[in-house]
């Protein structure tokens, strides 16, 4: 019995000893990599330290139009022209590149002794970028009051730039290099004094997402309904709202990420033509809670749709439970470009195969309206 004992105690202290080493020896980061700007087609590296075991490091880069991850060993076969040189280990170097990755992100995959940990996320930005079919927009650096948006900042804790809710601090908008004139006192809005601007001149505001209000030289809104598109004479502001929390947005290729999801944010001083693009925090269909006590009729014209949860597999009219996600797909691809009308509304998500909504009331959809 003494000898059996014996043998246990030994084989308890041999495991645990076999546990501390391996805790021991778990990596851990001493330095993050960093946020790095390079010219264009110019060169640029990202590092990390790290102490312990390392059997692996893996970069990954991350488009943020697409939010497609590529690893640093298949780059250059995803984006042309740029080069890499030692995408497997701590510094991981890139030359040549381009314009398309101004605005990536940027984080490390460690691998070792059976513990697999992630760096913190970083940036990529390219300086001189020209916004496609624009003049370049000038840079924070000696630019007056209305050109607002640093030319390679994310809106996070770290640049200063976070938004806020609604009626706090402002995140601003690009500004053009032709439209640095603006009206006494401050007021953005479109019935500019033509004593002031010499010459008129439209601007216009797109979103993907019909979430887009007006807003008044005081910053409130003028028109209670969320459209689409806004113009503007030579200047103007706007409010962005979303009933699921708003985690990122792009304003012409530039990228916004605040510390929290908002649900609202203010872009004030447009004084250009801007394109913007939003992604929302939208909750997973396991996480959604269905009424089964109300039901939604659902009417697709030109489209299909699919209940995510069960039943009603490709349809083009059924019954789904209120808070129920939809997937809807166009019946081919010229309707797709014209995108999709709900209860005629504006048509939305142009040139999609299609497109996710959650149902909460009885909907009609029309494909290509």
């Amino acid at each position: 019995m003494k000898k059996l004992i014996g043998i246990i105690l030994t084989l308890c202290l041999v495991l645990s000893l076999t546990v501390s080493a391996l805790a021991a020896s778990k990596p851990e980061i001493t330095k993050q990599p960093e946020t790095a700007t390079t010219s264009k087609k110019g060169a640029v590296s990202f590092s990390v330290t790290v102490k312990g075991t390392v059997s692996s490091y893996t970069w990954y880069f991350v488009n943020p139009e697409t939010g497609d991850k590529v690893s640093g060993k298949k780059l250059s076969s995803v984006v042309k022209g740029v080069k890499v040189s030692n995408p497997n280990s701590k510094k991981i170097s890139l030359s040549r590149v381009p314009d398309s990755m101004h605005g990536w992100s940027v984080y490390c995959h460690v691998n070792g002794n059976g513990y697999k940990i992630d760096s913190d996320t970083v940036f990529l930005y390219v300086n001189g970028m020209a916004v496609p079919g624009e003049e370049p927009s000038p840079s924070s650096e000696g630019s007056n009051e209305s050109a607002a948006v640093p030319e390679a900042a994310p809106a996070s804790a770290e640049s200063g730039q976070e938004p806020a809710p609604a009626d706090t601090t402002d995140a601003p908008a690009p500004s053009s290099a032709e439209a640095d004139v603006q009206p006494e006192g401050g007021d953005a809005g479109e019935g500019a004094d033509s004593d002031i601007i010499a010459e008129n001149r439209t601007i216009t505001v797109t979103s993907p997402s019909k979430v887009l209000l007006k807003l008044d030289s005081k910053g409130n809104a003028t028109d209670a309904a969320p459209v689409s598109s806004l113009e503007f004479t030579n200047a103007g502001s706007f409010a962005v709202r979303s009933d699921d929390p708003i985690k990122s947005w792009t304003v012409n290729g530039i990228r916004f990420e605040p510390a929290q999801p908002v649900n609202e944010f203010k872009v004030t001083n447009v004084t250009e033509s801007i394109v913007l693009d939003i992604k929302t925090v939208r909750t997973s269909t396991a996480e959604a809670e269905l009424d089964e006590s109300k039901i939604c009729k659902v009417t697709c014209k030109g489209c299909t749709f699919t209940y995510l949860s069960k039943g009603l597999r490709s349809v083009t009219e059924g019954e789904v439970p209120s808070g129920a996600r939809i997937k809807v797909i166009a019946d081919n691809s010229d309707l797709a470009s014209g995108g999709y009308s709900v209860n005629s509304g504006e048509p939305e998500s142009v040139g999609k195969a299609s497109l996710q909504l959650t149902v909460t009331e009885d909907v009609t959809i029309v494909a290509g309206k």
